[in-house]
């Protein structure tokens, strides 16, 4: 297929912060397949049906501005247009909590969206699974340097119909463990079989698929419904430090739990997901712990 480039030309959204909005889409600041910056761009590259696709959104002038290069350029584009301005509910949150008006004030612009690139955010999901996130960070960077596809619009990570095929010790030489390598390729599989991580399935739909596969539990499952498909009110249950900064932050506990947490979160349906993002990039941090505690889910950009 030949390569194009095409773009959709100024769309309005309304309050729009592409770094707030895009900054969980990378896997750290040196993901090699994703750029960003606070001046308003974000840049990724994935692999899509025929080959390599790059995706540049741009806030300008009130608008956001995409453009999609590469071999499924116009398919991409037109899964974003149907995406844009996106369908989120942001207008119509009203937060009665004081903490989370005064963020929604000061950092207003965070919205959820559904994103083309759904295997590469369930393959970053996993990678993060019971690790410190700068482990999971240099893995995928050493996966897509070792199995990523080039093209002339820049560098991908691996497609599901690469990762399938790969045994377990091949991910391991990577320095993923079986465990984390048994996931991602039962994923890889299941996405080969019957494609699901795409536009037209539900959340209740994907939530059942990921659900399903062995070594994908409730925290892998709730990140890629956020951070990919857009579910506003996803939340991720098994996390290391979010029950605390949710408890710390709604009701100046320094210590929660995934109870604890799904109860303070539930005045917010159908919003818990914008509620959980809003904490995270707010600089809001509860006591430190004291005690010692063992390594376990991260969400990304911790």
């Amino acid at each position: 297929m030949r390569s194009t480039s095409v773009s959709s030309g100024p769309i309005e959204v309304g309050a729009f912060d592409v770094e707030a909005t895009m900054r969980m889409q990378r896997l750290g600041l040196y993901d090699p397949t994703s750029e960003g910056s606070s001046k308003g761009r974000f840049e990724t590259r994935f692999a899509s049906q025929n080959g390599v696709t790059r995706v540049v959104v741009v806030k300008s002038a009130g608008a956001v501005h995409v453009r999609a290069d590469g071999d499924d350029a116009e398919s991409v584009l037109e899964e974003w247009r149907a995406a844009l301005p996106p369908r989120d509910g942001y207008d119509e949150f009203a937060p009665a909590h004081r903490t989370l008006q005064r963020i929604h004030r000061e950092r207003p612009g965070l919205r959820i969206l559904r994103v083309p690139w759904l295997f590469d955010i369930a393959c970053k999901a996993i990678l993060q699974q019971r690790i410190a996130f700068a482990d999971a960070v240099k893995d995928w960077k050493r996966l897509v340097v070792a199995h990523g596809v080039r093209s002339p619009v820049g560098v991908a990570g691996p497609p599901a119909s690469v990762v399938a095929r790969m045994p377990t010790w091949q991910l391991e030489a990577l320095g993923i463990d079986a465990k984390r390598a048994r996931a991602m390729i039962a994923l890889a599989r299941e996405e080969r079989m019957k494609p699901f991580l795409h536009a037209g399935t539900s959340h209740d739909d994907l939530r059942a698929r990921l659900s399903s596969i062995r070594g994908i539990g409730p925290w892998t499952t709730e990140l890629v419904l956020g951070f990919g498909a857009g579910d506003t009110d996803a939340v991720p249950t098994g996390d290391l430090h979010l029950p605390h900064l949710v408890s710390w932050a709604l009701a100046r506990e320094p210590r929660g739990s995934d109870a604890r947490m799904v109860e303070l979160l539930e005045p917010y349906r159908p919003h818990r997901f914008r509620v959980v993002r809003m904490l995270m990039q707010s600089g809001i941090s509860p006591p430190r712990d004291r005690d010692p505690r063992p390594s376990g889910p991260r969400l990304p950009g911790r």
